[in-house]
């Protein structure tokens, strides 16, 4: 096999993924007709392979593509990514259920640091506004702690009357939510709604024009249900809230076992409003979001943004299926020339079994 691009000439390097062809850092095949590329990460052209190279390698890019989570499709042609960082483009009908969960590592990790840093900012900022008050008084004069003080209790009252989170339904509907609420909200069974769920949420009153007399706020005593798409918007805003510390690779991986069982992104919070398997024991009173094990959280989350992933790698899929189509052709042509007439038999017969397997 060669190790440098045909059309620009630039090396392909290597990967540790496939024996039989360890050149190459995004490879392309198709098991039903038996072509195999490399792509070349320089021009983007596509290298079609040998003919005594490829059977073996397409078996074994077809099953890491099978046996890998991290992947996406569309009607034509897949994108996977192997752990090592190898892409493998195939060429043919989807596999189900499939989900482009590698970019979830990366948000999860770093949303588990930005919690640890605000932690030791809270804990080592109380200790220092304590400790401000005698040093100014020290050093400045009675006016300093008095303001700092003043600052204080202004800092406190806002506090007590910010919501922790506002969903924007639009108009009179918006609902704002403590701490507490977020903690409280509940994903139920609803088999009046076309989806299968909705989420029950406790909120606080409307703020009167007299209310700014008051520290805090109260709660409205009549829950708000939603369906549908404010459903959706308001499980977006308040998963992460409940997911704060995110997750490792490990627990992301569990969370798309969790995707997978579940029938897929779309299934999930139909299922797991459903399932007594989704939360401890003890804890199957309540249908509160919290009560949840902590991958099924993430893989709720996960499935809100299913959407947005897909929509991220369209393009690059619509680019890789255009390419292909091109490819194909002067592939077609390639492999039609100079083979004698009693191997187009054994050829199809190969194809036919690649397929199939």
């Amino acid at each position: 096999m060669y190790s440098h691009c045909l059309f620009c000439q630039t090396t392909f390097g290597q990967n540790l993924e496939l024996e039989r062809l360890p050149v190459g850092r995004r490879i392309a095949f198709d098991a039903t007709k038996g072509r195999l590329w490399v792509v070349c990460r320089a021009c983007a052209r596509w290298n079609l392979t040998p003919f005594e190279e490829r059977w073996e390698t397409i078996e074994d890019c077809e099953r890491r593509f099978r046996g890998t989570q991290v992947r996406v499709s569309t009607d034509n042609i897949g994108l996977a990514r192997l752990p090592e960082g190898l892409d493998l483009v195939r060429i043919g009908k989807p596999l189900r259920p499939e989900f482009a969960a590698w970019r979830y590592g990366e948000t999860f990790l770093r949303r588990h640091s930005q919690r640890v840093i605000r932690r030791a900012a809270r804990v080592v900022g109380a200790p220092g506004l304590v400790a401000a008050g005698p040093v100014l008084a020290a050093t400045v004069g009675p006016v300093a702690p008095l303001a700092l003080a003043a600052g204080a209790l202004g800092a406190i009252y806002y506090l007590l009357r910010r919501p922790d989170l506002r969903i924007q339904l639009g108009g009179s509907r918006d609902l704002e939510l403590s701490a507490e609420q977020i903690r409280g909200a509940l994903l139920i069974r609803d088999d009046t709604d076309p989806n299968g769920w909705a989420i029950m949420v406790q909120h606080l009153k409307r703020l009167d024009r007299f209310d700014w007399l008051r520290f805090g706020r109260e709660y409205d005593p009549n829950w708000a249900v939603l369906y549908g798409q404010e459903a959706r918007l308001a499980a977006s805003l308040l998963l992460p809230k409940v997911n704060p510390l995110g997750g490792d690779q490990a627990r992301v991986a569990e969370a798309v076992r969790w995707l997978e069982a579940a029938g897929g992104p779309e299934a999930a919070f139909r299922t797991f409003s459903r399932s007594h398997l989704v939360r401890m024991p003890l804890d199957n009173v309540e249908s509160r979001f919290t009560t949840l094990h902590a991958e099924v959280r993430l893989a709720l989350e996960m499935a809100l943004h299913e959407e947005e992933e897909r929509r991220a790698l369209a393009g690059e899929l619509s680019v890789l299926e255009w390419v292909w189509r091109h490819e194909e052709s002067l592939a077609d042509l390639a492999d039609g020339l100079g083979l004698p007439a009693d191997l187009d038999q054994q050829l199809e017969s190969l194809r036919g079994q690649s397929g199939g397997g």
